[in-house]
């Protein structure tokens, strides 16, 4: 089941989750708990934003494992992208209860707290991530995406400064970036 999970996993990762998903179907049919397998299939319906089928897929998954980190995390990305923001840090605070330093994790709460309109406690969530991963982009400019909906423009200019440093390419960084400096002009 192995070798069909891993190109299935290789099928995701070129941007090809139906194709990934047969595969992911035959590695199942080898062995139907093979929660790995299970995950990914998981994954693949998300990539085709079908998350109500990627969370049933998911909490196939978590009843073989309930401690499975990578299925609590994407299931809370699930609800996450339904709108459920509530029950997606349920879910993730199940996985970071498990593996507090999960980084993707520590990001995607603050995420969910973002859309709660929850600014000040996403921020507490990305920089968890950031001290464990300094560099970690997506924390480091959601931290400025909150740090702006909040008007504090030039930490929030910081923050995408500091995406830039990294990935001088990051296109929402960059424009984030020129629309917290024109904020702060007129905030003057």
């Amino acid at each position: 089941e192995s070798a069909w999970n891993n190109k299935g996993l290789a099928l995701i990762h070129l941007g090809k989750p139906e194709e990934a998903i047969v595969c992911l179907d035959k590695a199942l049919e080898i062995d139907p708990k093979y929660k790995i397998g299970i995950n990914n299939k998981g994954f693949a319906l998300m990539e085709l934003e079908k998350y109500d089928e990627a969370i049933v897929c998911l909490d196939k998954a978590l009843e073989i494992d309930p401690k499975y980190v990578n299925s609590l995390h994407n299931k809370g990305l699930s609800l996450h992208n339904l709108g459920k923001n509530d029950e997606a840090i349920v879910c993730l605070d199940k996985a970071l209860e498990i593996d507090p330093n999960h980084v993707s994790t520590l990001n995607y709460k603050g995420v969910a707290l973002m859309d709660l309109k929850k600014y000040d406690e996403a921020i507490v969530w990305y920089d968890k991530a950031l001290i464990i991963d300094p560099k970690y982009v997506y924390a480091l400019h959601n931290k400025g995406l909150a740090l702006a909906n909040l008007e504090k423009f030039e930490e929030a200019i910081v923050c995408y400064d500091r995406v830039l440093e990294i990935d001088p390419n990051h296109k929402n960084s960059i424009k984030s970036k020129q629309l917290a400096v024109d904020a702060a002009k007129l905030d003057k």
